[in-house]
């Protein structure tokens, strides 16, 4: 029986040891982890401005950004009424339409609504 608690004892003292010997060379301690990327990516950047000429602070282009690919004017120096702009969203291509509503001269949109009928939007 104390031939095993030795042994235990022992095996324990090793793992002790060695935990001490890591510590000491920087296995379990040194540099917290943010600090040491953080240097890495600075020493990554400054070897590519040096290597490829490569600016790392221009500005960023998203390539999956999206792009105007069609413009629409409206006329809105001639007010109409309400339902004449209704009518006029039968007509055109999208589902809505903007117009300057002759009873309170703002610009005013109407358009389709998903459940059906028609919306109002005033400033």
């Amino acid at each position: 029986m104390y031939s095993s608690i030795d042994s235990a004892a022992h095996a324990l003292n090793r793992k002790l040891i060695k935990y001490k010997e890591r510590r000491l060379q920087g296995w379990h301690g040194g540099e917290a982890l943010g600090d040491d990327l953080k240097a890495a990516l600075e020493s990554l950047e400054q070897d590519l401005v040096e290597e490829e000429g490569v600016d790392v602070d221009d500005d960023f282009v998203d390539p999956e950004a999206p792009t105007v690919t069609k413009i629409n004017s409206f006329r809105l120096d001639k007010p109409i009424s309400l339902q004449d702009a209704i009518f006029a969203l039968d007509y055109v291509d999208h589902d809505f339409y903007v117009f300057t509503n002759e009873e309170t001269g703002k610009v005013t949109t109407v358009y389709k609504r998903h459940g059906g009928g028609v919306g109002l939007i005033e400033p």
